[in-house]
This record gives structure tokens, C-alpha cells and sequence, in this order.
């Protein structure tokens, strides 16, 4: 019963992270631009910030994820911001700079990718609802009924969130190897350029919808 707990949170973990979006994007984009170390401590912002609302969902604790959706409205505005700074960050880079000096770690610049990433995840309180409806499809919610059984079923969704990050930036640096500069030029280019048009779009849709949210 334990290890069905464990696999199933790893299955969790893993279909959480996989879906294509701005996060992604940062992901592949710092990985091209810097190296597989960058590309994954971006990826592991997200996954702590994933099994923070998972442990919210999983728990049930209710207070910090009433909180979340109350504020949603704000929350939505700061991810917006971030996106829209981020996006101009990426276009105006210089990528060739930085594709030499991918041994040149900066440990102040990787905490600052790993907050920016947790922030931007952190403050999108669908999360929480996201992995709640996840443990009900799994009929993980009856099976993992004491905590250490939760704790079980985060661990795995953790390790399958990270996983995933892994690979993507492990996937994507082969490919960084094997392309020109040229390409990884125009690759962050357009890169910069959708985060920078999702950020608008968010925006867009926080000013359409704010008597929705929140």
C-alpha cells in the first residue's frame, strides 16, 4: 500500500509538471543560454513551489488556501509583472556571453532564477486545486489517510516533479551542443518574446476577469 502511495504521488508529480507553459519555457531558455545546471534549478523553483501546494491540498489546510484564491487577483498581477520583466531580460541578453562562460556559475544569480521561478509558480493559486484534483482521480485522497502516508505520496510527487525538470534540462542541453550560436540566438529571442506577450496576456485577462477572481 505504502509504495502504490509513493508511485502514484511520482506519477502525480511527473503529469503536474509536464504541461508546456511559460515555466517550461524558462526551463529550455536558461538551459540554452547558460547550461543544464541553470535550465534545472529553475525547474527545482517550481517543483518546491508545487509540493508546497500539494502539501496544502493534500493536508487540506484550508486557511493558507483561502488565502491564496481571496488575493488571487493580486497574485495574478505579480506573476504578471514578473513575466513581463523576465520576457524583456531574456530578448535584451547576451546569449553568446553567456554560452562562454557556461562554467561560470554565479551562485547569486542561480538563487535569483530558483526564487523567480518559485514566485512565479507560488503565486498561482490554481495549483492548489490542480493537485487536489489529482489526488481525487488517483484515489490517492482514501488511501493516503495518515500522515505518514501523506508524507509518502508528497515525497513522490516531489521526486517525479524533479525528475521531470531533470530531464527536460538534460533533453534540452543535448541539443544546446548540437546547434549553432546563431540558433540559440534567435531560439532566446523569440523565447523573450512569448513570455514577454504571455505576460500581456495575462494582464489582459486579470483586467477582463477581475470580477471573477478573487
Amino acid at each position: 500500500m505504502t509504495f502504490d502511495i509513493f508511485l502514484n504521488g511520482l506519477l502525480i508529480g511527473i503529469l503536474a509538471s509536464t504541461p508546456i507553459g511559460v515555466l517550461a519555457v524558462l526551463v529550455i531558455q536558461r538551459t540554452m543560454s547558460i547550461g543544464l545546471l541553470a535550465g534545472f534549478i529553475v525547474g527545482l523553483g517550481v517543483a518546491v513551489a508545487d509540493i508546497i501546494s500539494a502539501s496544502i491540498a493534500a493536508f487540506g489546510v484550508t486557511i493558507i488556501s483561502d488565502f491564496l484564491i481571496k488575493y488571487s487577483l493580486i497574485f495574478g498581477i505579480i506573476g504578471s509583472i514578473l513575466l513581463l520583466v523576465i520576457g524583456y531580460r531574456i530578448y535584451k541578453s547576451d546569449v553568446e556571453k553567456k554560452f562562454k562562460q557556461k562554467n561560470k556559475f554565479s551562485k547569486l544569480k542561480l538563487l535569483n532564477d530558483f526564487l523567480t521561478s518559485f514566485v512565479i509558480a507560488i503565486t498561482n493559486p490554481v495549483n492548489i486545486i490542480g493537485f487536489g484534483g489529482f489526488f481525487a482521480s488517483f484515489g490517492v485522497a482514501n488511501q493516503a489517510t495518515t500522515t505518514f502516508q501523506i508524507l509518502i505520496l508528497l515525497s513522490g510527487v516531489f521526486i517525479g516533479a524533479v525528475s521531470w525538470w531533470f530531464s527536460l534540462s538534460f533533453i534540452t542541453n543535448i541539443f544546446r551542443n548540437k546547434i549553432k550560436m546563431k540558433h540559440i540566438f534567435w531560439i532566446n529571442k523569440i523565447m523573450g518574446v512569448f513570455v514577454f506577450i504571455l505576460g500581456i496576456a495575462l494582464i489582459i485577462l486579470l483586467i477582463f476577469f477581475k470580477d471573477k477572481i478573487g
